[in-house]
């Protein structure tokens, strides 16, 4: 037999998380090694049975109830059967059948490919075992192929997986999320999180986790409730588990807007923006829902959802018209605005109506982006200078003056002839400087 495989056997069995387990996998894989396949396939069952039950008392012992309940269920019955009572061995080997529907129905612990997988090793093993599930003379002899894939798949499904998945994963994700330490860059909240259970989940505990963020947020007894780490958090899912975390949010968008709850529709919105991809991709019944919300938005993070919107080919023309509408506290929120939103604050700038107004507007929107306004922004401002906004005069506008001879791209000869053509001569560089 080639080194490589039985290295990678040695390799996997390191990772084992349980030590009974261990030594029956161990012994499948001498079995395997010695050409005894129908013993091999009979020992990776056991391991796997060893296993789970291990998982089962673990799940137990954190407060998970329907493990809970099984165990004391198996614990009467090898009580009795330790007592002389024949009928116990019935109800454990129910148990010893169940246990892989239990993991997949009442833990989340299987995905459809992995219970698939694993049944095939239950069915190979009572074909192995059992010489009655045999319908020919000749006794089965499983292929060494075969023998292999079973070992590979108790040690990758089972053997080398935590006890935490399904509900006890989910309530030790929330405790990470929720907690002050939680990161707040993308790139840490995706170191932090493969270090827990949805670091190398299988299908189903990423979707549940998804839906647990998605459904959490607007739910005002969740643990999630309105905390502002979760979007984060759903980002950071789909770094991790893009294939299978994007669908999901796709799926968990719509549902929030099409509910009508107004905190469901809100963040909604909120991943279908922050999660781009996603955001692409949700069917136009949602698409009419999520426009809406954005025009009828009210709160300073509008600033931001117009920006992330502008980028979105359906939602684009929407945000164009709530642009219009945005304030100089929503525009103020925004982190690196882009044209649109700067000329934006441009007209908003332009509507100073007295002199405390222009220098409030000055300092939150012109000043700050001085440097980015283009021609047209510089030019609207100063034709609004003389023709209805109350800035000559104004300390933020003195300001904005000094700011574009300073750090706007705009030649000085192109500004000066635009104070020219504004009667803003006493503004020009050589005008300040003579009379301070």
């Amino acid at each position: 037999m080639p080194a490589t495989v039985i290295l990678g056997f040695e390799e996997m069995i390191v990772r084992c998380v349980n030590d009974d387990a261990k030594v029956h996998i161990r012994e499948a894989v001498r079995c395997y090694e010695a050409g005894a396949y129908r013993a091999a396939i009979v020992s990776a069952h056991v391991a796997v049975c060893f296993d789970l039950i291990a998982k089962l008392r673990g799940l137990a012992s954190g407060g998970d109830q329907d493990a809970v309940t099984l165990v004391a269920k198996l614990d009467t019955l090898q009580e009795q059967q330790r007592n002389g009572n024949s009928q116990a061995i019935k109800g454990l080997l129910e148990i010893e059948r169940n246990l892989l529907e239990d993991f997949r129905d009442k833990f989340d612990f299987f995905g459809h490919q992995e219970f698939e997988e694993l049944s095939r090793l239950r069915a190979d093993r009572n074909r192995c075992a059992h010489p009655t599930f045999s319908h020919d003379a000749l006794p089965y002899a499983p292929a060494a192929e075969l023998a292999r894939l079973h070992i590979r798949s108790a040690l990758s499904y089972v053997l080398s997986q935590q006890a935490r998945q399904g509900k006890a994963a989910l309530a030790s994700l929330r405790a990470v999320i929720i907690s002050p330490y939680f990161p707040t860059v993308l790139n840490d909240a995706v170191a932090r999180l493969r270090g827990t259970e949805i670091g190398n989940a299988r299908d189903p505990l990423v979707r549940a986790f998804v839906d647990d963020l998605a459904f959490g947020w607007p739910e005002a007894t969740h643990p999630y409730h309105a905390n502002d780490t979760v979007l984060l958090a759903i980002e950071a899912a789909v770094e991790l588990h893009r294939p299978i975390a994007v669908p999901r949010l796709v799926t968990a968008i719509e549902k929030l807007a099409k509910s009508g709850v107004t905190d469901a529709v809100r963040f909604a919105s909120a991943a279908a923006l922050r999660v781009r991809e996603a955001g692409e991709q949700v069917d136009d019944a949602t698409q009419v829902v999520l426009r809406t919300w954005l025009q009828q938005e009210t709160s300073g993070y509008k600033g931001q959802a117009v920006k992330a919107a502008l980028r979105m080919g359906w939602w684009r023309a929407s945000a164009l018209q709530a642009l219009a509408t945005l304030t100089a506290d929503q525009l103020a929120g925004v982190t690196a605005p882009p044209p649109e939103m700067i000329t934006r604050a441009a007209q908003v700038y332009a509507t100073a109506a007295n002199w405390d107004q222009a220098n409030a507007l000055a300092a939150s929107v012109a000043n700050p982006l001085a440097d980015r306004f283009s021609p047209e922004d510089i030019a609207l401002v100063l034709n609004a200078s003389h023709n209805g906004a109350d800035l000559r005069g104004s300390h933020g506008f003195r300001e904005f003056i000094n700011l574009l001879y300073d750090k706007n791209p705009i030649s000085n000869v192109d500004l000066e002839a635009l104070m020219d053509e504004n009667h803003l001569e006493a503004y020009k560089r050589a005008a300040q400087v003579a009379e301070d």
